[in-house]
């Protein structure tokens, strides 16, 4: 006959871990995301409005942008069964190099928009990884400055190709002296699209606020 019995306070202390309180509230919110759209959330909730609308939006109705998010969500990965996964390799060679992974950082421009460190982070971050981080021409730390911040990984430059013909080779010619491997031209965007999110927010240049506008960033 089965008896039942309760377990000893000291046997459930054994079979229990208590966190420990997490004072730093930047490492507390970025522990609690799991994932992209976590982090995304958060980005939303203490991000003025205007600087989160320029990075998470994109031109007039952003059809493209969500074909593109369905596009991701419909690659299926063909898992191999009775695998020797003791070693695992994801690195790989991309544009003639090595990347511990099979992608790196995408270029965005105004990054400091969203947070103080931009592609300062962006880089150190990809660093870490061991994958590449890609400065945009509209980026808001020069490319020394990400050179700096990722001596040793590989590091890609995203080029327009301005009217002013000099001050693009200028950048290419430091990009190249800062050991960037790899150049990304642009060609696709002979004008500026028309960013319905930003024009409400008033985002422009110069710049048009107003009292929502300022209101918004306020407790932000």
């Amino acid at each position: 006959m089965v008896q039942r019995q309760f377990p000893k306070p000291a046997e459930v202390f054994e079979l229990m871990q208590f966190k420990k309180p997490e004072f730093n509230g930047r490492k507390r919110r970025l522990d609690k995301a799991l994932t992209i759209y976590d982090l995304r959330k958060i980005a939303q909730r203490r991000t003025p409005r205007a600087a989160f609308d320029y990075t998470d939006g994109a031109a007039e109705s952003e059809l493209s942008l969500d074909r593109a998010r369905r596009a991701f969500e419909d690659v299926e990965f063909h898992p191999q069964v009775l695998r020797d996964v003791a070693k695992v390799d994801t690195s790989t060679t991309v544009f003639g190099g090595p990347s511990a992974l099979p992608f790196g950082i995408a270029p965005t421009g105004f990054t400091r928009l969203m947070q103080t460190e931009g592609e300062t982070a962006g880089a150190s971050a990809a660093a870490a990884a061991g994958i590449p981080f890609c400065l945009s021409t509209l980026g808001t730390t020069s490319i020394e400055g990400v050179k700096a911040a990722n001596p040793n990984g590989r590091n890609w430059f995203q080029l327009y190709v301005m009217k002013q013909r000099e001050i693009s080779y200028e950048l290419v010619k430091r990009a190249a002296a800062s050991d960037f491997d790899t150049l990304f031209f642009t060609v696709d965007t002979p004008v500026a699209g028309a960013r319905l999110r930003d024009k409400r927010n008033g985002f422009s240049i110069p710049p048009q606020i107003t009292l929502g506008t300022i209101a918004n960033a306020s407790v932000r």
